[in-house]
């Protein structure tokens, strides 16, 4: 019998006990969103494949104390049980989010630097709850008595080098086919753009070359990532007919493409880990090229207002984003303003608004850790009104100081809607998880059935194992590999994940990426996997 996918990552073995009824569906839920992921795949993978099987030792754990009566047994999946559900609850939000994103088609450099960004906090989130699923602090350690955590450990460290080397490697080929490069060549500027950008070209095949090392610290990824989605990125702003022409205008000159080939090519050179914090700066360094910082840049505070929203739960959260909103507004006015504008003297109102609301995120992260969830008139809950009521003052105030007086009566209805949905927010939670998630795959009739041959070196290589399998239509190539691997021995199933290629049976390679769907529209298809 043929399996998809998505039960392959989450069919448990054990019976299912009330007590893990909300897990598994959680774990199902996520799984759903990991299949269709582009990026951070082997990762997510090995995360739900964590996940389930810590569910299914717990399920075997009650069935030992219904049968042993076991005290033992008891303590260690009652505690289990209940940090695994709330890492999943965790993970659901990362992983929701992470299923929308890509990267390029961003309309401005801000853009670029968030998307850039998100992509950062995603994969820091998703590496650290498989850490902690493994990790020897947690209760879920003690469901794998015996286990290698140092082979564990390894594994991981591949996985995640895997995931950046791949996603350097979708921009380096987006940026290497680039329309913009062609249009930099046909213009009438001075030569040294069109050289430069070839040379930035080239840096990124080095870099994609230098992430598939041994020895490369974790920061190198993460930065050599970000600078590669915000070349990509602002080549495509650079041949949008619609984006700013003054923005356009800056993103061609010179000095732009010189900072990408100087970062570019630091990163080349400087690999080792002690390097981290001038791999920063340089990478700052870029970043202030790119959004010509007028003198009186926004405050500090303001920066590190985001850093507070995923600590934040109910009854905050949506208040929270909505103190943060309210400083975006008043961020990107500022920033609208004139050079001559952009002063010391007009920032300050915005840096008490900002340091105020700053105290508030704070205030309500502290909270957070005595307040039952979602229990708004507790006593704590007064204190953190009341910062939240002084932080929406300053920012009111600042509106008035913007000349912005006449938008506040729009924001402080927002604000109240952000008040009722942390209230209702928990109900809405209870109905979603109340039931069995409608997201999993219910009739199998929709399922495409791939017959997949595996085969070593070469389309006419050695058969190694042909493996049929049902997916569903909008499944990635990236997903059904991960599949295939897992039924082929140890050695295979590394070539598998490391360097393969699907082939169609007219003899066409698949990008990893593609979907199903993007392939065939019948009910079923061969594909050959060949391994290098």
């Amino acid at each position: 019998m043929s399996y998809t996918l998505f039960l392959s990552l989450t069919q448990l073995t054990n019976e299912v006990f009330p007590a893990t009824e909300s897990i598994k569906q959680l774990i199902q839920t996520i799984a759903h969103d990991v299949v269709r992921f582009r990026r951070n795949t082997q990762i997510s993978y090995r995360l739900v494949d964590r996940a389930r099987a810590a569910c299914d030792e717990i399920n075997a754990l009650i069935r030992k104390v219904d049968e042993d009566e076991d005290w033992d047994s008891y303590d260690i999946y009652t505690e289990a049980s209940d940090v695994l559900e709330e890492l999943l609850l965790e993970s659901a939000g990362t992983t929701s989010d992470e299923v929308t994103r890509w990267f390029g088609g961003d309309k401005d450099v801000e853009a670029c630097i968030k998307s850039a960004t998100s992509w950062e906090g995603n994969r820091q989130k998703l590496r650290g709850y498989l850490s902690s699923l493994h990790s020897k602090d947690s209760p879920i350690y003690k469901l794998f008595p015996g286990e290698n955590t140092a082979s564990e450990e390894e594994e991981r460290g591949e996985a995640g080098k895997h995931d950046d080397a791949s996603f350097l490697l979708e921009i380096y080929q987006r940026v290497r086919s680039h329309a913009f490069r062609e249009r930099e060549r046909a213009r009438d500027i001075d030569g040294d753009v069109p050289k430069l950008i070839d040379s930035v070209n080239d840096r990124l095949a080095d870099l994609h070359a230098l992430a598939q090392g041994e020895m490369l610290s974790d920061n190198f990824a993460v930065v050599a990532i970000k600078t590669a989605m915000l070349v990509a990125g602002i080549m495509d702003i650079s041949v949008d007919p619609q984006a700013n022409k003054d923005r356009t205008h800056h993103l061609k000159l010179k000095d732009v493409w010189e900072g990408a080939r100087r970062l570019l090519s630091y990163l080349c050179e400087e690999t080792e880990g002690e390097s981290a914090p001038p791999m920063e700066q340089y990478y700052d360094s870029f970043l202030s090229l790119l959004l010509t910082i007028p003198d009186a840049p926004l405050p500090a505070s303001y920066i590190q207002l985001m850093k507070q929203a995923g600590r934040i739960r109910r009854p905050y959260h949506a208040q929270a984003l909505a103190l943060i909103s309210l400083c975006r507004f008043l961020a990107r006015h500022y920033e609208n303003l004139s050079q001559e504008e952009r002063t010391a003297t007009k920032v300050e109102p915005f840096e008490e608004a900002c340091d105020e609301t700053l105290a508030a995120l704070k205030a309500a992260v502290a909270a957070v850790a005595t307040l039952r969830v979602f229990d708004v008139d507790a006593p704590e809950n007064l204190r953190v009104t009341a910062t939240i009521a002084a932080a929406r003052t300053k920012i009111q105030n600042c509106f008035g100081h913007f000349g912005l007086g006449s938008n506040w009566d729009r924001y402080e209805r927002i604000f109240q809607q952000a008040v009722e949905k942390d209230r209702s927010r928990s109900i809405q939670i209870g109905e979603i998880l109340s039931a069995r998630p409608s997201r999993g795959p219910s009739d199998t009739t929709s399922l495409v059935q791939v017959n997949v041959t595996v085969r070593d070196g070469d389309p006419t290589g050695n058969v190694i194992r042909i493996v049929p399998v049902g997916v569903e239509r909008e499944t990635r190539l990236r997903a059904l590999r991960w599949h295939i691997s897992k039924s082929l021995g140890p050695q295979d199933s590394a070539r598998a994940l490391r360097d393969s290629t699907f082939i169609l049976a007219d003899g066409n390679a698949c990008r990893m990426h593609m979907s199903i769907e993007e392939i065939t529209q019948a009910q079923s298809c061969d594909l050959t996997l060949i391994l290098a």
